[in-house]
């Protein structure tokens, strides 16, 4: 899941264009929360990875958006990040249409 706004920056361009779509080709699946003309149903959750619905790792980053680290939060809060990753998937669309009306 990437929440993201267009324009897109350079780098967003290539990680998608290139680095979605080639990951593609191995079976990963990819989805776009795109909050240009939408609310984002998410402001104020920071950036987290979910691993196996298990574990979150939280990640910082400074005021110009370099990534500082990131932090492995107790099990006990994974269920507060099931509802935000299914609240984010309701309103997201799959990679590939997105791609296809916006990539280029």
């Amino acid at each position: 899941m990437h929440i993201l706004s267009r324009p897109l920056t350079d780098y967003l361009r290539f990680e998608l264009g290139w680095g979605y779509r080639k990951n593609m080709t191995g079976g990963e699946e990819f989805f776009i929360l795109d909050v240009t003309e939408k609310p984002n149903p998410l402001e104020g959750v920071p950036d987290f990875w979910f691993f196996d619905s298990e574990s979150v790792a939280v990640m910082s980053y400074d005021g110009d958006g370099k990534y500082l680290g990131s932090e492995v939060l107790p099990g006990e809060q994974a269920e507060r990040f099931k509802q935000y990753r299914d609240l984010a998937l309701a309103h997201a669309e799959p990679f590939p249409p997105w791609w296809a009306k916006h990539g280029t």
